[in-house]
């Protein structure tokens, strides 16, 4: 296999769940395979979907760091619910959810939280030149948001590209549409972390050893 990489790209599991028990059953099947895991919150606005959003069951049953990915239309109100989770470092706003980010982000700034804009296939990249100084980093949608299972759309790659090529030291991570087989194209657009969900939760295997897969790919892929 040809090695084309220099560096190597964070896993962190996207869980999308509608239910307390499912999510404590992928947080339990995943253990601490992982250093950290995305909880997808979608409110039914924002997005068709509705996931569930239950602080209680992360709080007593995730053992690694977690990013909170809010799909909602009001991360404020939602993000009252989160406050005396320790387990939460990072929090991802969609730059669509709000009309005015600036008029929210001392608030965010004020959790103490990581700061990730979050950006749809379909919003210029450019949206972000304003903000870049207040955040930690940028999350691609690889596809349209709240529904796992899509399948990765190549002009997101596209745009990673441009966009690293202007903000190199940028963390990125994209979310959606990632499986083993794309895993090459991906490192190839210097993507930092990874967030798949079905590729991880959705065969017959634990998401655990699919962890270990995909870790296996990255590390073939990686130049020493």
């Amino acid at each position: 296999m040809k090695f084309i990489i220099k560096y190597s790209m964070q896993i962190i599991p996207s869980i999308l769940v509608p239910t307390s028990e499912i999510l404590k059953s992928q947080l339990q099947d995943l253990g601490k395979s992982v250093s950290r895991v995305q909880i997808d919150i979608a409110d039914g606005i924002f997005v068709k979907q509705t996931t569930v959003s239950d602080p209680e069951t992360v709080q007593k049953y995730c053992q690694t760091e977690v990013e909170l990915h809010l799909m909602v239309s009001k991360p404020l109100k939602e993000l009252l619910n989160w406050q005396k989770v320790e387990q939460v470092q990072k929090i991802l706003i969609h730059i669509e959810s709000v009309d005015n980010l600036h008029e929210i982000l001392p608030t965010l700034h004020a959790y103490g939280w990581e700061i990730e804009l979050v950006i749809n296939p379909e919003t210029n990249i450019k949206n972000l030149d304003e903000y870049i100084d207040e955040i930690k980093g940028v999350m691609f949608m690889g596809v349209n948001p709240g529904k796992q299972g899509q399948k990765l759309l190549t002009k997101v790659l596209t745009n990673i590209k441009k966009f690293k090529t202007k903000y190199p030291k940028m963390f990125v991570e994209l979310d959606g549409g990632v499986n083993e087989k794309n895993l090459e194209k991906i490192m190839e657009a210097n993507v930092d972390a990874i967030c798949p969900g079905s590729a991880i939760f959705g065969n017959e295997n634990s998401p655990a050893k699919n962890v270990k897969a995909m870790e296996k790919i990255i590390n073939s892929l990686t130049k020493k």
